[in-house]
């Protein structure tokens, strides 16, 4: 996912690898980069928000306090070390991980599962079906084929991406409930959790820290796409106040969000692409054709989970307009962002869907 757009974060972030740190400045004043997601200053200049910070899954993840909060070090460090915890389970680029493991011998044998993955991938092989095939995690042969795992970045020959497309998708995964077993039915298959497990981490995070420290007030960002706020800040009792960034037009803002209880993804290919023969190509690639999505300038799903939000941001950018608005007609829990591409005789447009108006404004 990327978008290009900016997050407020309480300094700049510098890489850390086990320790997090406390920055309890005022997010007023210490804008920084992010994609897809800008969090405006809160009217109420007088209040203090505290802030926990650490790189993991190759970005930064950060959590946000207010300052009425007795225990951010504690519950942040506790969700931070979730993060990595899971980092160690599905990461593609950690040869150990329980998912780089699945993609070596699933088309062997059939690969038993804890329950925590099976569910995540039942969970994954849902959204295909919702999405009819937009977003899908068994697409890991065509990102290789196209270079955006490990690069150099390509346009792959029609025939590597016949055969990419052949040995990639959902339908090519069988997932046995009773046995909690996964296998695939083709042997270059591969599952890439890129577009789920971000969000995926920020949930189960908030989780660990609300039954174990009880918070209850906390907005979580995860690398440069990904939100979830538990409850609302006493100064913005609607919830916690984020801005959807233009991807065309960097500084201005397509929209305000106040997150309560709800996540926000942010989809794009704004900052990773490539060119060849003058042909730009993004690294959001459409599952049913092995092409790179090109409708939509960004996609921005809000949902009540942040792995769904996550997801469907990928999905939507993938759909487009016409798609997206139907799935939240169908799924009212569920509403888009969607900025189109600018055209020589059309600038982009921005597109609410399923939004309710006391969440998003324009």
């Amino acid at each position: 996912m990327s978008a290009m757009a900016t997050f407020p974060m309480a300094s700049p972030v510098p890489p850390s690898s086990r320790r997090a740190f406390l920055n309890p400045k005022s997010l007023k004043n210490v804008p920084a980069s992010l994609i897809g997601l800008r969090a405006p200053a809160s009217p109420d200049c007088t209040r203090r928000q505290l802030s926990v910070s650490r790189r993991a899954m190759a970005c930064d993840f950060s959590l946000f306090f207010p300052a009425e909060y007795r225990r951010p070090v504690g519950a942040g460090c506790a969700a931070l070390d979730e993060v990595e915890r899971l980092e160690s389970k599905l990461s593609i680029y950690q040869t150990s991980s329980d998912i780089s493991y699945v993609n070596r011998t699933a088309f062997e044998s059939p690969v038993p599962l804890d329950g925590e993955l099976f569910a995540l991938l039942q969970t994954a092989a849902r959204l295909t079906e919702a999405t009819n095939g937009a977003f899908d995690v068994a697409t890991g042969g065509m990102i290789r084929a196209w270079g955006f795992f490990r690069g150099p970045k390509r346009v792959p020959s029609e025939a590597e991406r016949e055969q990419a497309l052949a040995s990639s998708g959902m339908a090519q995964v069988d997932l046995d409930p009773v046995t909690r077993t996964v296998r695939f039915r083709r042997p270059s298959l591969e599952l890439n959790l890129g577009s789920l497990g971000k969000g995926y981490a920020i949930d189960r995070a908030l989780e660990g820290i609300r039954r174990q420290f009880g918070a209850h007030c906390v907005l979580m960002q995860g690398g440069q796409s990904s939100l979830k706020a538990l409850g609302a800040p006493p100064s913005e009792p609607r919830g916690w106040k984020v801005a959807i960034s233009h991807p065309c037009h960097p500084g201005r803002a397509v929209a305000t969000v106040h997150l309560r209880n709800r996540a926000l993804g942010t989809s794009g290919a704004a900052n990773q692409y490539f060119i060849h023969n003058g042909r730009r190509y993004g690294h959001v690639l459409d599952p049913r054709t092995g092409w790179p999505a090109d409708q939509l300038a960004s996609a921005s799903a809000l949902a009540p989970s942040a792995a769904e939000a996550d997801a469907l941001s990928t999905a939507f950018f993938v759909m487009g307009v016409e798609p997206t608005r139907q799935y939240c007609r169908k799924h009212p829990e569920v509403s888009a962002v969607l900025v189109t591409k600018p055209q020589p005789s059309r600038p982009p447009e921005v597109i609410l869907a399923g939004v309710d108006n006391s969440e998003v404004q324009r």
